[in-house]
């Protein structure tokens, strides 16, 4: 109840910032997306947000994006606004591909501008495996679904069976967790649960990591990684960067694994750095 609220008043801010609130029917339910339109947009961008949050991650650099982007950002399945009809109160990955799929065929023609965060990351690097010709540019902000020696660990990181576990994942989320969200760590717990977190990470199994998909990401690939990420292991900078070689890296310091949260300024600059120097290839 708390965090629908929340989810409530985030939904107010964007309206402020010129969004409106759209869903669509889907193969797997509701999806909730806000869009932003604009005149004369140079391109898209489309924004995919984590596991176990929303389209509120991306509140806090939506208002320092300097370019004009005609924007959508989508709640995946289950989170935020956005539904789901399976029995189970959850979607698995592929079916997340398949949200995502569903709304970009509705929502946008022409070649788009991909960021995905974590979870996120991992959903638009299968869809931009399988629909290279639809990404302008890929954007993998600290990406899950890259294998690692110890990569094993995040099953356990993300599988919340009290309001401790919910505690430990918060600390590791952040390099500084915010003081003013720990009172909510329960409210947190419940609403993770009511919304099958547990079953979508029971869910994942090691074929569905990034392996011969990387070699088909053959449009321009950012990452963005927080340097004090200590939830998933910088070993994937490394297995992204040898099968995407032309990947660009920038790492931004004294950030955990939400750098679109805890340092938005230096993420919007990072972005549009990665953005603009695409652009001027293009051009």
């Amino acid at each position: 109840m708390l965090l629908d609220l929340l989810h409530t008043a985030v939904r107010r801010r964007f309206r402020a910032l010129g969004f409106r609130s759209c869903t669509l029917e889907s193969r797997v339910g509701r999806l909730h997306y806000l869009l932003r339109d604009h005149a004369g947009p140079e391109t898209s961008l489309i924004l995919v947000h984590g596991m176990g949050t929303s389209s509120s991650t991306w509140l806090k650099t939506l208002p320092l994006l300097k370019r004009d982007y005609r924007i959508m950002a989508l709640d995946l399945p289950g989170f935020g606004f956005s539904t789901v009809r399976s029995a189970g109160g959850f979607c698995t990955l592929e079916e997340h591909v398949g949200a995502l799929t569903d709304v970009l065929d509705a929502v946008e023609e022409t070649p788009f501008i991909l960021v995905g965060h974590s979870f996120g990351g991992w959903v638009s690097a299968l869809y931009a495996s399988r629909h290279p010709e639809r990404v302008r540019h890929l954007v993998l902000v600290d990406t899950a679904g890259v294998y690692y020696r110890g990569v094993e660990r995040l099953r356990d990181l993300f599988t919340l069976n009290s309001v401790s576990d919910t505690r430990h994942l918060l600390n590791n989320l952040w390099y500084r967790y915010p003081w003013y969200f720990k009172p909510f760590a329960g409210s947190i717990y419940r609403e993770l649960r009511r919304r099958g977190m547990n079953e979508l990470v029971d869910s994942i199994d090691t074929t569905g990591f990034l392996v011969e998909e990387l070699a088909r990401l053959t449009m321009p690939v950012s990452i963005i990684w927080g340097r004090q990420d200590t939830v998933i292991s910088p070993e994937s900078v490394k297995v992204l960067t040898k099968f995407v070689p032309h990947a660009r890296v920038e790492f931004i310091g004294r950030c955990g694994h939400v750098p679109q949260l805890e340092r938005p300024v230096e993420f919007v600059s990072v972005l549009e750095t990665m953005l603009g120097e695409q652009s001027d290839e293009l051009a």
